[in-house]
């Protein structure tokens, strides 16, 4: 891990919010989004922060919120640049051939819908919003240190670099100094790989779960021609509670979002067919493989967009962003009645 002089460090990826842009063919340095805030969100009400949008280059972003060395010169710093970008690479093209597939009629989309699901989770477990969720969901990682000599000398700027951020941040954010350096030690020990030509932790445990056979996963995939969808600035949404079921909403771009939903098959079909049958069923289903990822395709359900861009309001931290600034589907339409 080297150092590198970016300050203004973005916690949710531009290319992610390049997806939404209001003026996507502009320049990259021109390329804006619009913001609200959220002014009731019992009902939904949201307020329009700049009508000619934000500077994508700027917006979800804190300088240093990653940095957990800063050198004496204030000029470079260690941070986890490097190991995000390894992600944001592909989302662009993963997100257009995903697209382009499924309008296609070809579903053998299970390479892009994985990567994105990482590409999507890092979002998450970057996300300053996301703290405690993010340190609850990987309970314990943080506690471990590498063996490599020099990983373990990069580990160890951690907690003994110099982060003139860090109370600024902690006040900002409510949250402790044991807490942000317990996340930053998180992220290294999920994203930097222990041993030349290995993955990392956070890929072990992304393959674990969508490789497990006991393990039912689907993935529906919404488009739309003359609607948008709205991105959080959690960077994710959930269409239900968790319980028996995990599941993750993400924004793909500005016409489109994916649902992924991981169950356990035996508690989903409980109840609903004879046990000796649920059993064989299930026993056969294990010896699939690979293991399979069900993906529906639907295009102009606006119901399905309304639950998802209300969710999105529900759960984000303080802001959403967009495409369009009017027009936005939060209700689901209903039925002219004569």
């Amino acid at each position: 891990m080297e150092a590198n002089n970016t300050r203004n460090q973005h916690f949710l990826a531009q290319v992610d919010q390049r997806l939404n842009a209001l003026n996507p063919h502009a320049h990259k340095d021109n390329q804006r989004i619009y913001s609200f805030k959220i002014a009731k969100r019992e009902s939904y009400l949201l307020k329009l922060e700049n009508s000619k949008g934000n500077f994508i280059e700027k917006n979800l972003s804190v300088f240093d919120l990653f940095s957990f060395d800063v050198l004496d010169d204030n000029k470079l710093r260690y941070n986890f640049e490097s190991l995000f970008q390894r992600y944001e690479g592909y989302i662009e093209t993963h997100t257009k051939s995903l697209l382009a597939k499924l309008n296609a009629g070809d579903h053998d989309v299970k390479s892009e819908i994985i990567d994105l699901f990482a590409a999507k989770l890092i979002n998450f477990v970057r996300n300053p919003f996301c703290i405690q969720k993010v340190l609850n969901t990987f309970p314990g990682v943080s506690s471990y240190d590498p063996t490599d000599r020099v990983l373990l000398a990069s580990y160890r700027r951690i907690v003994n670099g110099k982060k003139p951020q860090q109370e600024y941040l902690c006040r900002t954010l409510g949250i402790s100094d044991l807490q942000y350096i317990e996340w930053l030690r998180l992220l290294f020990m999920l994203l930097t790989p222990m041993y030349t030509g290995h993955t990392n932790f956070f890929e072990d445990i992304i393959k674990n779960l969508l490789e497990d056979r006991k393990n039912y996963i689907a993935a529906f995939v919404c488009e739309y021609e003359n609607a948008y969808c709205l991105l959080s600035d959690r960077g994710f949404s959930q269409p239900f509670e968790n319980g028996a079921h995990m599941a993750f909403s993400f924004n793909l771009c500005s016409t489109a979002f994916v649902h992924y939903f991981v169950c356990d098959p035996a508690v989903l079909l409980k109840d609903k067919a004879h046990p000796e049958l649920l059993a064989y069923a299930l026993a056969a289903r294990e010896k699939v493989w690979p293991p399979q990822i069900n993906v529906t395709f639907r295009r102009n359900d606006l119901n399905m967009l309304a639950q998802y861009n209300r969710r999105v309001v529900e759960q984000c931290y303080e802001r959403v962003f967009c495409a369009a600034k009017n027009g936005l589907i939060l209700f689901e339409p209903r039925l002219a009645t004569t």
